[in-house]
C-alpha cells in the first residue's frame, strides 16, 4: 500500500511538473558529431549534453554555483548542509519516502559541496531517469528542511569533521588551504567546523536556498542514451519551473597569508606533508602546462618524486596533484613519511622543486608526460558519471564543457620552451606554502 501511494504521488508530480514547463519556448538542442551540445532554458538553467548509446545508463549532475565562497567563518558548512538537505524532504515526499523510491529505482544519488559549487549527482537506468529527476527536481522546487532531519544530518557531519581532522592526509590538505588563504574564501573547509555547524538552523538553510538556488546559478549536465529531441524537453519539464533569480556570487579576495607554514601536532609515528604553490586562475592555454607538470612530477611510478620513496626510502605515500578553481589553481606535492624523517623529506621536496624551476624539463620526459596525460584524460571521460561531472565542472570554472576533449590536443602542442617558461613564471617562492600534520 505504501509503495502504491508513492507511485501515485510520483505520477501526480510528473504531471504537475510537465504542466509547469509548458508554455515556455525551449532552445532547440543541436548535438555536434561528437555527441556534445548545450542549451539554456528560459529560466536560465544551463543544460550540457553528451549523447552516448554505448550503455542504457544516464548520469547527470545539477551544479549550484557558490560552494564555500558563499560562506563565512560563522556559517561555514551551510552550503554542504543545504545541498544534502534538499534530499531530506519536499512538499510531497518525506526523507524516508525519497530514499525508498530512489533505492527502488536503483538510482545512485549523492550531494556534495566543493570550493566553487555544490552538486547533486545521479546515475540510473535510462528507463528510470525521468522519475528519478522528477523526485530531485521537486526537492529543488519545494524543499522543507525538516528540523529532525537537520538534527540527524548535523550529527553525521560533525562525525565526518572529526574523522577528517583525525585523518592526517585530510587534515594536512585542509591545513594547506587555510595556511594559504586564511579563514576566508578557499581557505574555509568544505564541511565546516564543529563550531560553525552547531549554530546553523533550518531558517538559515532556507535563506541560503532562496539566495543561491535559481536558474541563473544552475547547470544541468547529462550523459545519456536518450534521443536528442527528448533531452531538451525533459530538462524543461523537470527544471523549467525553478525560479530564475539567484544572488550574484562575489569573487573571493584570495589574500595570500604572510606565514608560509602551517603545522598541527599529531603524536604518531607518521607525518603527512603538502608542499606546493597557489596560482592565479590559469588561462585555457596554460592549463595543459599544469596538467603535464603533474604527470611528470608525481602522478605516476617513475615520475620525479618517485625516487623519494623507491631510492631514499622516505615515503609510504608520495604523489603530486593539482586543482583548478574558478579564481585560482593549486599545484602540490604530497608525502607521508616517518616522523623521524620529516626534515629529510622537506629537504628532498625542496630539492625537487628547486631542480624543476632551475633546470626545467627535458624533451624526453615531456614526451612521456604527454602520453600519460592522454591516458589520464581518456580515463576521466570514459564513464558517463565522470563525463557528466566534468562537463558541469569545466563549464562553471570558465573553461567550457568540452574542455577535457580539448585538453588532450592542447597538451600535444606544448613545447619544452613553453613548458619551462610556465614553470619559471608560476612556481615562485612568494606563492609557495607548506602544511605538516605530525611531528617536526
Amino acid at each position: 500500500m505504501k509503495t502504491t501511494k508513492i507511485i501515485l504521488t510520483m505520477i501526480c508530480l510528473a504531471a504537475l511538473l510537465a504542466v509547469s514547463g509548458c508554455g515556455q519556448k525551449t532552445e532547440v538542442l543541436s548535438l555536434g558529431p561528437d555527441g556534445y551540445g548545450k542549451i539554456t532554458l528560459p529560466n536560465g538553467v544551463t543544460v550540457l549534453v553528451n549523447r552516448d548509446e554505448t550503455t542504457s545508463l544516464t548520469s547527470a549532475r545539477i551544479l549550484i554555483g557558490g560552494g564555500v565562497l558563499t560562506e563565512t567563518v560563522a556559517d561555514n558548512g551551510i552550503t554542504n548542509l543545504m545541498t544534502k538537505m534538499l534530499l531530506k524532504g519536499n512538499d510531497s515526499l518525506s526523507a524516508d519516502q525519497i530514499t525508498e523510491r530512489l533505492d527502488f529505482l536503483g538510482a545512485s544519488v549523492s550531494a556534495d559541496c566543493y570550493r566553487d559549487y555544490s552538486a547533486i549527482t545521479v546515475t540510473s537506468l535510462t528507463e528510470n531517469f525521468d522519475e528519478v529527476l522528477t523526485i530531485i527536481s521537486r526537492s529543488l522546487l519545494s524543499p522543507t528542511f525538516p528540523e529532525e532531519e537537520l538534527t540527524r544530518l548535523k550529527q553525521e557531519m560533525e562525525g565526518a569533521i572529526k574523522a577528517s581532522n583525525d585523518n592526517q592526509t585530510q587534515a594536512s590538505g585542509k591545513l594547506f588551504w587555510k595556511t594559504a588563504y586564511g579563514d576566508q574564501g578557499y581557505g574555509l573547509p568544505l564541511l565546516g567546523t564543529m563550531e560553525s555547524i552547531g549554530g546553523i538552523t533550518a531558517d538559515n538553510l532556507k535563506s541560503h536556498f532562496q539566495k543561491f538556488v535559481g536558474g541563473k546559478n544552475l547547470i544541468f549536465s547529462i550523459a545519456t542514451d536518450l534521443p536528442a529531441e527528448r533531452i531538451g524537453d525533459l530538462a524543461q519539464q523537470r527544471l523549467g519551473a525553478i525560479k530564475p533569480e539567484a544572488e550574484t556570487i562575489a569573487p573571493p579576495a584570495l589574500a595570500l597569508q604572510a606565514e608560509k607554514t602551517g603545522f598541527i601536532s599529531f603524536d604518531r609515528n607518521q607525518s603527512f606533508i603538502f608542499m606546493g604553490y597557489t596560482l592565479s586562475h590559469l588561462a585555457p592555454a596554460e592549463v595543459p602546462c599544469l596538467a603535464l607538470l603533474n604527470e611528470l612530477m608525481g602522478k605516476n611510478v617513475g615520475s620525479r618524486l618517485w625516487p623519494l620513496r623507491q631510492v631514499e626510502k622516505l615515503a609510504y605515500a608520495v604523489y603530486s596533484l593539482y586543482s583548478l578553481d574558478k579564481y585560482d589553481a593549486v599545484f602540490q606535492a604530497a608525502i607521508g613519511t616517518d616522523t623521524s624523517k620529516v626534515q629529510q623529506a622537506l629537504a628532498s621536496l625542496n630539492r625537487e622543486w628547486d631542480r624543476l624551476v632551475k633546470d626545467g624539463v627535458a624533451e624526453g620526459e615531456l614526451a612521456d608526460a604527454k602520453v600519460s596525460l592522454k591516458n589520464t584524460m581518456i580515463f576521466s571521460i570514459d564513464r558517463k558519471a565522470a563525463r557528466a561531472g566534468n562537463m558541469a565542472y569545466y563549464e562553471y570554472i570558465g573553461y567550457g564543457y568540452r574542455y577535457p576533449l580539448e585538453l588532450m590536443a592542447a597538451g600535444d602542442r606544448i613545447g619544452v620552451n613553453e613548458m619551462n617558461d610556465f614553470i619559471k613564471r608560476k612556481l615562485t617562492d612568494d606563492r609557495k606554502y607548506l602544511s605538516i600534520v605530525g611531528k617536526q
